[in-house]
């Protein structure tokens, strides 16, 4: 499978009741997202900045929900959380960097 193929998924999965997203990847790798972790790795502007040294650090999103998931062409997901955060979108290349980022700690395996 080429690299470019990795960052495709092949399946989505929503468990709201365990505020977790399956991300099934076309290479078969598996990613789960935990929605903390996604909240509080947002890549949006007002999240990240436009520069390292603006970024936030976004805490106390344990308990954060998502209300909504919006497809973003095919190569991103708008995600909308209950804390009134919606202005991120997760290309398939994000979701996939923090699955190698993250796939040994907490919130994504």
């Amino acid at each position: 499978m080429t690299g470019q193929n990795r960052a495709i998924p092949a399946e989505l999965h929503v468990y709201s009741e365990h505020k977790r997203l399956e991300v099934v990847w076309q290479d078969g790798a598996q990613s789960r997202f935990g929605y903390e972790l996604l909240r509080v790795e947002c890549p949006c502007a007002d999240c990240k900045g436009h520069t390292p040294d603006q970024a936030q650090v976004i805490t106390g999103k344990q308990d954060v929900g998502i209300t909504d998931f919006i497809p973003v062409g095919n190569y991103a997901i708008q995600m909308v959380f209950d804390d009134g955060h919606d202005s991120g979108l997760f290309s398939w290349d994000y979701l996939r960097q923090l699955h190698e980022r993250f796939s040994t700690v907490r919130g994504v395996s």
